[in-house]
């Protein structure tokens, strides 16, 4: 157990991570995935750390963090295309509105979507997967190696949620009052689902 930033994370040594995500199928092949391919040693350690934590959420527990996590993604994708001034950027505009819409969700643990569907975010083991994501993208801006963590975390949870994003992106995509061109939510699923899918 490692306490990073006051909260305990649950980090097992690297072999013994490797153990354990096998009792997902398909998971322990992971790192032959392109994604992976010219990856440091460190950064697959640290995504092998992350994952005995994440196969251990429930089933109920991994649709819940899955539409946080779509939330997350097209949120990511939304900036970084509007920072870079891209061709396919939706502007100032649309990007604060989803930058403001993750926010929320972070502050208020909890998802709203239309049609009065609730996801609570409050559970303590994904409430601590989130602030430490949280935590680790902060941290980074101002030291690369705990940026590196944070994506090697973003990266144990593409391969753990990967039954579960596609519905969840749609889920996030059809209810949070935003209107998301379907263009973006195919960058997404191509990037962060199909990239990551082991089996």
């Amino acid at each position: 157990m490692e306490m990073v930033g006051g909260m305990a994370l649950q980090l097992s040594h690297p072999h013994a991570a490797r153990r354990r995500a096998s009792e997902l199928p398909g998971l322990m092949q992971w790192r032959s995935l392109p994604a992976f391919r010219e990856k440091s040693p460190a950064y697959l350690d640290a995504v092998d750390a992350y994952l005995p934590a994440l196969s251990a959420l429930s089933v109920q527990q991994r649709r819940d963090l899955a539409v946080f996590k779509a939330a997350e993604l097209l949120n990511a994708l939304i900036q970084i295309r509007e920072r870079r001034q891209a061709p396919d950027r939706l502007g100032d505009a649309f990007a604060k509105a989803s930058f403001q819409r993750v926010r929320q969700v972070i502050r208020e643990r909890r998802i709203v979507l239309q049609g009065a569907e609730l996801i609570d975010l409050r559970d303590p083991v994904l409430r601590d997967l989130i602030d430490e994501g949280c935590r680790l993208f902060h941290a980074g801006k101002r030291d690369a190696a705990v940026y590196q963590r944070a994506l090697a975390l973003s990266a144990a949870q593409c391969l753990v949620l990967n039954d579960q994003l596609d519905e969840a992106i749609a889920r996030y995509a059809a209810g949070s009052g935003l209107s998301f061109p379907d263009s973006l939510l195919q960058a997404v699923r191509s990037s962060f689902l199909e990239a990551y899918r082991t089996a």
